[in-house]
């Protein structure tokens, strides 16, 4: 891999981490960073390390640790300011060390109290700058009497708070019903103590006695069994237990339903009267991740479909039709340009005539696939050998020809009573995707060709990067059509006219998806880049894989000037060619995705536009663009989508 993986590696930092062990079981100095006050290094009688941290009236004090991580667990022994501690609070958190409006944090913050009185353990998380997620518990010991463990579990699925192995607090991901979740930013563990007595005990009405300072709190045996950003680290989770994919076992819910029951004295979830109008998204979501989580059909290998009771069964017209859109939505438009309702329809119906003719639910969903698998490790996995090993060929007249070198040709045709297409074998979490399409000659009016990516989860939350070539009469050009959906979200339309006739050769169409951006290249030239500004609250496909397929439809009523022209079944069958399919991407392995393995080449993961690259992205826009959803003032009389202008 030389140089190429060590590349990646390097950029992969801000986004997806090699997954790489460190288990953190020495002195405690080696592992953490004294930060300022009053900050001991003491030994026990056994000879291990133990930090006090102390608050006098002048001064706090802290320590962090000196890696950053990007999932982990995370453990440490503390015992807590004894006596009346009322006003001072200890913590031990994780936080981001980035922009504070984006910022993540996992808080416990233990508030200390009159002398006879119980701590309060307060937690909150934040995530992309957003917090307010309280909950508050009185433990059910003295916290101060001995050493009790406390315990951080993050990964890509969940959030759990421990104390001494006992479960108190879960943070499902629910990133697909667009709550904020901890899942790109590295972070960094931080212990402290300080003076809050104007809110920490009983709401700040009992003060900080400093006649009793200086509060000490004591910490030891740090244990970080997590991810840190090291080119030289080896695989993470290969040897650290379950935690990077750790979800609730029966025993696990018994304990947190126990602790709700009895521990528990606040939640900000079941605050009417904080949340007048409505309590938020992930109070109400839950019910749903949990039910679909319980009665999803866990896949094998093998199979083509992950199905839950509760999935929509598309192959009946009607009902598609109902669900996705009103029928008056889908009625043709005679207009000279291609219009946002024509999109909305036209993509819904794409969809509904792939999932009749695969007599297959077309909306399935991805909780039966790990979410483990939604992080990298870093190898590779280009694809070039013959079409049928790496492509499935799903219905219709889909034949596989030969070329005069023994190369595999894939024959997509249409006629009245059919479709065709082909899926790739795997799905993709960011990857360069080639593939050379010969189109249909001739007359093509009324015909769309496709080649696409996208995700086969809740259809509500998908996302997709479509490449539709709409069909013309003949000696008229083909119009390239593209568009990118992200958690459901589309509407992003941008139309091209080809420079070149795409029915006489094959030629090279490109799809580049990795956590900056999306880029679409003809023939190697850039004409469409859609940036990540998951930071401004614009959707992204960053989380969920994607998997490929191409296929050949008839959409006469809006994909030739506006439906005007309509297909000439006289010139059936209508076929185009593929060939030379090329994935340079990260395919799933076990619990990890394996990326660019055996390819010189993984410039894709962190590609970004050149000035050679921008000059001929501006040619194309100049020259070759007839549609762009961000100057069509008349969908968006009002103002344009807030990712216009910076794309």
């Amino acid at each position: 891999m030389g140089q190429a993986r060590a590349h990646l590696l390097a950029s992969l930092w801000a986004f997806y981490l090699t997954l790489a062990i460190s288990m953190v079981t020495g002195d405690l100095t080696n592992d953490l960073d004294i930060l300022w006050g009053n900050s001991k290094v003491i030994y026990d009688s056994s000879g291990k390390q133990t930090i006090s941290l102390t608050l006098d009236r002048w001064t706090t004090s802290a320590f962090r640790s000196k890696n950053t991580y990007l999932y982990g667990r995370i453990d440490m022994d503390i015992k807590l300011v004894a006596g009346d501690s009322a006003g001072t609070v200890t913590t031990l958190y994780m936080i981001t060390e980035g922009l504070w409006q984006f910022h993540d944090e996992i808080d416990l913050e233990f508030l200390g109290n009159s002398t006879g009185e119980p701590y309060t353990l307060h937690t909150n998380l934040y995530a992309r700058g957003k917090g307010g997620r309280e909950k508050r518990y009185k433990l059910w010991f003295d916290p101060t009497a001995d050493f009790h463990t406390y315990t951080i579990i993050w990964n890509q699925r969940n959030i759990l708070i421990l104390v001494d192995d006992k479960l108190i607090r879960q943070i499902k991901n629910n990133l697909m019903y667009s709550v904020p979740y901890p899942n790109y930013q590295p972070m960094r563990v931080y212990g402290s103590i300080w003076n809050a007595d104007d809110w920490a005990t009983m709401g700040g009405r009992v003060k900080t006695d400093w006649s009793q300072a200086p509060f000490i709190a004591y910490f030891r045996n740090y244990r970080a069994i997590a991810c840190p950003p090291q080119q030289s680290s080896p695989l993470c989770g290969q040897s650290s237990g379950n935690w990077f994919n750790q979800e609730l076992d029966v025993t696990r819910k018994q304990q947190l339903q126990e602790v709700d029951a009895n521990y528990k004295i606040y939640d900000y979830c079941t605050d009417t009267k904080r949340f007048k109008d409505n309590l938020p998204k992930e109070s109400t979501v839950g019910w749903l991740a949990n039910w679909s989580d319980d009665r999803t059909i866990k896949s094998t290998p093998d199979s083509r479909i992950q199905a839950g009771s509760f999935l929509l069964k598309l192959w009946f017209r009607p009902i598609f039709i109902n669900f996705f859109m009103p029928t008056s939505s889908c009625q043709p438009m005679m207009s000279s340009s291609y219009t946002f309702q024509e999109s909305k329809c036209a993509h819904s119906l794409r969809h509904f005539a792939l999932a009749k003719a695969m007599g297959q639910p077309r909306a399935q969903l991805l909780a039966s696939m790990s979410m483990a698998a939604l992080y990298l490790i870093l190898a590779t996995s280009p694809v070039i050998s013959d079409m049928t090993d790496n492509l499935d060929m799903l219905w219709g007249n889909t034949q596989v020809l030969y070329d005069s070198t023994g190369h595999q040709i894939v024959s997509l045709s249409l006629d009245r009573w059919t479709t065709s297409a082909f899926r790739s074998k795997t799905k993709y979490l960011f990857g360069r995707i080639d593939m050379d399409i010969k189109l249909v000659a001739k007359d093509s009016a009324g015909t769309v060709t496709t080649l696409y990516m996208i995700t086969e989860g809740l259809w509500d939350i998908h996302d997709e990067i479509d490449l539709e070539f709409l069909g013309n009469i003949t000696g008229e050009p083909y119009t390239l059509h593209t568009n990118i959906y992200a958690r459901g979200t589309g509407g992003r339309e941008k139309q091209y006219r080809l420079w070149f006739d795409p029915s006489e050769d094959f030629h090279t169409y490109t799809i580049i998806w990795n956590p900056q951006m999306i880029l679409i290249l003809v023939d190697g030239t850039p004409i469409r880049q859609m940036k990540n500004q998951l930071r401004n609250d614009i959707p992204f496909p960053l989380y969920q894989p994607m998997r490929l397929y191409a296929s050949i439809w008839d959409a006469d009523d809006w994909a030739t000037q506006g439906g005007r022209i309509k297909t000439d079944w006289s010139q059936a069958p209508f076929t185009a060619f593929f060939r030379n399919y090329r994935a340079n991407a990260c395919v799933p392995y076990k619990t990890a995705w394996i990326c660019s393995q055996g390819s010189n080449d993984s410039s894709w993961f962190t590609q970004d536009l050149d000035e050679e690259a921008k000059q001929k992205l501006k040619d194309v826009d100049d020259n070759y663009k007839i549609y762009d959803y961000c100057t069509d003032s008349r969908r968006y009389p009002n103002g344009f989508p807030p990712e216009c202008g910076s794309q």
